[in-house]
């Protein structure tokens, strides 16, 4: 049997069964990811996870869905033991002595890692081919782009190696690569995971999230992970439970919502299919509204974007510097050490957000740039509020057309297309729940749709994904599967 093409759910039934044991699927899907070192996508490979499978084996199982179930884990999360290197040299030879609570708490569920998976260095790219260990591509076409910065995470679930894996978002770095790959990507409310053990980016964006083939793999996930932490500041309660449970209780009377302008400004036949999953909704019985939402203020999404996370990404990564851990490059004194250090240790994209981040910390600079970008993103913050005073759940494009081709990902974009491009960075601003899943295929390569809600609202944006999905009807893909 192919334990590879299976969801959490389906492997699920098969060890409550009796009909596999932890073992063999871990053996298979190791086996597999032998075969990816071509790809770049994994950073690291557990060579002890058959060891973990056969102790896992001689206990008793619990009552947890994800029992004896395989993984990925993105590299900039920290994992005991083993190498975290963020796909940057500097970090090279770095090993935690503790694991990320999003770690522990899969451990707890008795899930299995399977590897490490490459990252654009530092989770700063956007693309999949700023990591240290070379360029990721596409798993459907490689001439084009898988995505970034949770490269390796979609491209191992797309390939189907593994049935879910973890990855991060700052801007759009779990949804819109899933959009890319044909699969589901899930960036929970900003802080339902705790971010304890993530190697940060911009801490005020980061989100842990997860990437599966189906929606109800991603509720499973959300029944284990979601929890307050002591430990990370900016951990929050959610006050919603069995996520797996209820993930088909959603409400007729919930309104759904989308941007007229950015609708329009998809491509003719990708807007055709967005008016008529609106017309099926509504025969549904849902509610499907107009919303307004100033242009001036979409246009301002990336800058703003680009100085708050350029602007933290300089701060929370100074420790970085060969002193206090991973790679050192000598010199003459201390401050030689750090420059010499950071100079061969990070690559051209990190080095340029590190330079402008910096200038932005200046004192007058500050004053001049960061500061107003605040301003502007409370401005974003409060559009978003008055959307969801209106209405329940916001549809957005995750994209507005298939992955890229690499040779074309520095060509201009023309407003609208900058428009959509950035336009799941809304939901880092105001910390809300976002999801994406298959929509519709174009030339064999997949585009996803997009769901927002409320913060604090993620069981509704996945009850909202779960409708769509049954009605669009596209789950549980991988490559090499054709799908109508």
């Amino acid at each position: 049997m192919k334990y590879n093409t299976l969801s959490i759910e389906q492997l699920h039934e098969l060890l409550k069964n009796g009909k596999t044991t932890p073992s063999e699927i871990a053996k298979q899907l190791l086996f597999l990811c032998e075969q990816e070192k071509y790809s770049n996508a994994i950073n690291f490979l557990n060579q002890e996870v058959l060891k973990e499978a056969e102790l896992l084996e001689l206990k008793q199982a619990d009552n947890s869905l994800l029992f004896g179930i395989p993984y990925a884990a993105k590299d900039n999360i920290s994992t005991k033991g083993i190498p975290t290197c963020a796909s940057s040299n500097i970090l090279k030879g770095y090993i935690p002595s503790f694991d990320a609570t999003i770690i522990s708490k899969l451990k707890d569920n008795q899930t299995l890692m399977l590897c490490k998976t490459a990252l654009d260095e530092l989770g700063m790219g956007g693309v999949g081919l700023y990591s240290s260990n070379g360029e990721i591509y596409n798993p459907y076409d490689s001439k084009r782009i898988v995505g970034g910065s949770s490269s390796g995470s979609a491209y191992l679930v797309a390939k189907g190696i593994v049935p879910f894996a973890i990855g991060t978002d700052t801007g759009d770095s779990i949804r819109k690569p899933a959009s890319l790959n044909n699969i589901v990507g899930f960036k929970p409310s900003y802080g339902a995971i705790s971010r304890y053990g993530l190697l940060p980016y911009s801490p005020s964006l980061d989100t842990i999230g997860f990437f599966t083939r189906n929606v109800n793999d991603i509720a499973i996930l959300c029944d284990a992970t979601f929890g307050y932490d002591k430990r990370d500041a900016t951990s929050i309660v959610i006050n919603e439970s069995d996520f797996y449970k209820n993930i088909n209780s959603i409400k007729r009377t919930k309104k759904y919502c989308y941007i007229k302008y950015v609708i329009e400004a998809l491509p003719n036949e990708l807007k055709e299919k967005y008016y008529s999953f609106f017309n099926q909704l509504k025969k549904q019985g849902y509610e499907v509204m107009e919303v307004d939402f100033p242009k001036e203020l979409l246009l301002a999404v990336s800058p703003v974007y680009m100085m708050i996370s350029y602007s933290e990404s300089a701060s929370t990564n100074a420790n970085l510097d060969g002193i206090k851990f991973g790679a050192r490059v000598d010199g003459d004194d201390y401050e030689a050490v750090i420059k010499n250090t950071r100079n061969a240790g990070f690559g051209e994209e990190v080095k340029k957000r590190f330079l402008i981040g910096s200038l932005n910390l200046n004192k007058d600079k500050q004053l001049l740039y960061l500061n107003q970008a605040k301003k502007v993103r409370r401005l974003i913050v409060e559009q978003m509020s008055k959307i969801f005073q209106q209405a329940d759940i916001l549809i957005v494009p995750p994209f507005y057309d298939i992955a890229p081709l690499v040779s074309d990902i520095k060509k201009p974009l023309t407003e609208e297309q900058e428009i959509i491009t950035d336009i799941l960075i809304l939901a880092n601003m105001n910390g809300s729940p976002s999801i994406t899943i298959p929509f519709t295929k174009k030339a064999g390569m997949g585009i996803g749709i997009n769901f927002i809600t409320k913060p604090k609202s993620d069981l509704l944006c996945l009850q909202a994904a779960k409708v769509a999905e049954n009605i669009i009807g596209i789950k549980n893909q991988i490559v090499g599967e054709n799908y109508e």
